[in-house]
């Protein structure tokens, strides 16, 4: 019998007889009939808790006169198949839990598993358990279209009418990784309805959703709107919570910076850094990336030269798998770029391309490529981001429509007519 055999009250009744090597009149005894048991095995009648434990009180007769013990009881002649079915999807679900650490395959095929089960057996808390699960799963992979697909799937049965702590858990879910995947307009949308219909929501939803929308307004490049919910949270941020106090607050110092408030932002910049322990060396260098850009702003570039070679000193100490480390090198490539040195920004740029690619990074993947378009005359190269275009944009089923733009601006100016058509083909299957 497989793993995920569901069985019918008939069928136990016959796999029963089997496996005792009994005739139907044998289990029927003298309380009930041989043809009512046919009929049960059949699943044409219905097996009641009488007549369960009829056939259990022939079977021990049986047992005792024959020599063998009886394992079954009533309560197991008696589940149902959807028991069955739900006892199996949670046996399931802590197959997943026990995967999600790694990255061998066993959490993929299991979750396919589980899939083909669920198509004859959907019980829905069960669902959305394991759909959450591979939400989760596919988010720590950086494969943020899987980890949408799942989420949205656990959202369509959990609904919207009831404000549940579940429907809560996956909206934060989801505004999280619709922001990482640049569906921007639909994280604002989750941030928006939990705060608006959740009367009750806790500080800590509170500050986890304003900062989520204004992360998301904040890569849209509406940093007034950004800082205005940053500000909105301020005063409930715990300073002891030392991970959220500082994205906050980072968030906030790069807000002022892009709004030209120099000043305050530099302020507010060296105020993270004396924040930050020896250990904590990739945010010391983002930071320090950070007030270089703002000096280069200032015209002050002895200022940001010496901040750059302070951060390229500490480049080889970077942790392994760090979180920053693609931003960091695309960042340095920015202030290359601020001292139009062509072929270091480039370098870096590279670099930062490579390992957001690894990391499944598509936003930064856009706008790294993006940055590499300037400037550039090679056609030769261009068609290699072209092609890097089309691969990510197939990816996040969206067009980069900011970097296809540059494409054709490009290809306009050098006269390519069969490069403009590619790019308007390949556009027209997002239309």
């Amino acid at each position: 019998m497989s793993y995920c055999t569901i069985l019918s009250k008939g069928d136990k009744i016959k796999l029963l007889r089997k496996k005792y090597k009994l005739r139907q009149e044998d289990i029927a005894g003298n309380d009930i009939t041989r043809n009512l048991i046919s009929e049960i095995e059949t699943n044409k009648a219905n097996l009641t808790r009488s007549t369960a434990e009829a056939i259990l009180k022939n079977l021990q007769k049986l047992g005792t006169k024959n020599h063998f013990e009886i394992e079954e009881t009533v309560d197991y002649l008696l589940e149902d198949e959807t028991i069955q079915a739900s006892r199996v999807l949670d046996d399931y679900v802590g197959k997943l839990k026990t995967f999600m650490v790694y990255r061998d395959g066993d959490f993929t095929a299991t979750l396919k598993e589980v899939e083909e089960f669920l198509v004859k057996w959907s019980i829905t808390d069960k669902k959305i358990i394991i759909y959450e699960l591979a939400g989760d799963y596919f988010g720590t992979q950086n494969e943020m279209d899987k980890s949408i697909i799942y989420y949205e799937k656990a959202l369509t049965l959990v609904g919207k009418l009831s404000l549940s702590p579940m429907l809560l858990s996956i909206l934060k879910k989801l505004s999280k990784v619709y922001g990482c995947s640049g569906k921007y307009n639909e994280s604002i949308e989750c941030c928006d309805f939990a705060l608006n219909h959740f009367e009750n929501l806790s500080q800590h939803d509170t500050i986890y959703f304003v900062y989520n929308r204004a992360y998301v307004f904040f890569m849209l490049k509406n940093y007034e709107r950004a800082l205005a919910d940053i500000e909105m949270i301020e005063s409930l941020l715990d300073a002891n919570d030392m991970r959220t106090y500082f994205t906050v607050l980072d968030t906030k110092a790069v807000c002022l910076h892009e709004l030209k408030k120099h000043n305050e932002a530099i302020k507010l910049y060296n105020r993270l850094l004396e924040m930050l322990d020896d250990k904590q060396i990739d945010k010391r260098i983002v930071i320090r990336i950070n007030i270089a850009e703002v000096y280069i702003e200032l015209s002050n570039v002895d200022r940001a030269n010496y901040l750059l070679d302070e951060v390229k000193k500490e480049l080889p100490f970077i942790n392994n798998g760090s979180g920053y480390e693609a931003n960091i090198y695309y960042e340095i490539g920015k202030i290359y770029r601020g001292f139009n040195d062509k072929t270091k920004s480039s370098e870096y740029y590279s670099k930062a391309l490579k390992i957001a690619k690894k990391q499944n990074d598509y936003v930064l993947v856009n706008n790294i490529l993006y940055e590499l378009m300037d400037g550039e005359d090679s056609i030769e190269k261009v068609d290699n981001i072209k092609n890097e275009a089309f691969i990510i944009s197939a990816k996040q089923e969206k067009l980069a429509d900011k970097l296809v733009h540059k494409l054709i601006g490009f290809y306009a100016n050098n006269n390519s007519i069969s490069k403009l058509k590619e790019i308007n083909d390949f556009a027209l299957q997002f239309v």
